[in-house]
């Protein structure tokens, strides 16, 4: 493994073969993602909703790794994998797959896709998000009319893990959910009914969205081993911390300097992602962080403070379970966000079939 700043830049576990979907991997964090995996030998899917850069994306990743074989002068021996019948091959490890989360067609014809073409999915990295933040112009509501924040980061997610579930339970081994998460989640509000259809009335969408998603990993784990304790799906989320990504975009030139001296890089902030994904010594249901110490005692004590020791994560640095914010831990507000998440695909077309994968948990 490379290292960089402390943060260890590579996949500690074997990965190989294993079959990978990360969401928003054209950019940032998503992006490097994919490269670190698809550098391990995984074989990843970028889901991106610009065919232009999710194409460009893979063409830097395997223009790379072509590098990296030619600089070993080693060829790997061909694939005889049968349940990858994709443009995959021994040279080529990942490919783009069309993906707008924030339109359920296109996550419908997305995962009806993938299931024609593969047999069964190992990691799933839910990593797209959408900050309406700052100087943000663009669409207020999905397609569909659903809150642009809420719909795309998180019930586009929710969908598209629900659709994808079944080929989870077919991984080799334990199947892995990543849901990227926030440390906004602290300041959130559970009352998900005011962001589901039309635009948000409040700044509040961002940090709702990302305990919606923390608050799922634990009720989606939980219903998946309340049906069957010896499941084979593992539900984490990563929190990547304070990363310079393209979600500061929108924000002022001061900003974005400052973000760009304190915080990790994307490569690095991708390391929560990656580990989540990939350490078997993670544990289902489980909140991640890139901090040696949980920022969660910080926080408890006060939320104001643990937020502005975010900067202090280069002394930190790391990889640990932490606590994650309470009220994604409110068994009733979780409750009553899955069943508008159940709504969300009922009103936009799942099949009955898969609707009754998601009744039967």
């Amino acid at each position: 493994m490379a290292t960089r700043r402390r943060i260890k830049i590579g996949v500690a576990e074997d990965v190989t073969d294993k079959i990978a979907v990360v969401t928003g991997a054209n950019t940032g964090i998503g992006f490097h993602t994919a490269k670190i995996l698809a550098k391990a030998n995984a074989k990843v899917i970028l889901a991106c909703r610009s065919k232009e850069r999710g194409e460009k994306a893979v063409e830097e990743i395997e223009k790379e790794r072509g590098r990296r074989r030619r600089r070993r002068e080693e060829e790997e021996e061909g694939d005889d994998d049968d349940d990858a019948s994709s443009s995959f091959t021994s040279r080529n490890r990942c490919e783009f797959m069309a993906l707008d989360l924030s339109n359920a067609e296109s996550i419908d014809a997305f995962a009806k896709e993938f299931k024609k073409r593969f047999k069964r999915l190992d990691i799933l990295v839910n990593n797209a998000g959408l900050n309406m933040s700052a100087g943000y112009e663009g669409p207020k509501v999905t397609k569909q009319g659903y809150e642009m924040c809420m719909g795309t980061n998180y019930f586009g997610h929710f969908m598209l893990t629900s659709l994808l579930l079944p080929a989870l339970q077919k991984g080799k081994g334990t199947s892995r959910v990543v849901a990227l998460s926030s440390v906004t989640s602290w300041f959130g509000s559970n009352k998900y009914h005011y962001f589901v259809k039309g635009p948000s009335k409040t700044k509040g969408n961002y940090s709702a969205s990302k305990l919606a998603c923390l608050a799922m990993t634990r009720e989606l784990q939980r219903r998946l081993d309340r049906q069957d304790p010896d499941n084979n799906v593992e539900c984490v989320a990563a929190d990547p911390g304070f990363v310079a990504s393209d979600i500061w975009r929108n924000y002022n030139v001061v900003l974005r300097k400052i973000a760009g001296v304190l915080a990790l890089t994307p490569e690095e902030g991708a390391m929560t992602s990656v580990h989540a994904a990939s350490l078997k010594s993670v544990k289902k249901g489980q909140l991640y962080m890139p901090f040696s110490i949980r920022m969660s005692k910080i926080f408890k004590f006060n939320k104001g403070l643990g937020y502005k020791c975010m900067a202090l994560q280069r002394v930190f640095a790391g990889f640990c379970a932490d606590d994650c914010a309470p009220k994604a831990k409110d068994l009733k507000s979780n409750e009553k966000l899955w069943d508008l998440s159940v709504e969300f695909c009922k009103e936009n077309g799942m099949s009955a079939s898969s609707l009754g994968v998601l009744n039967a948990l």
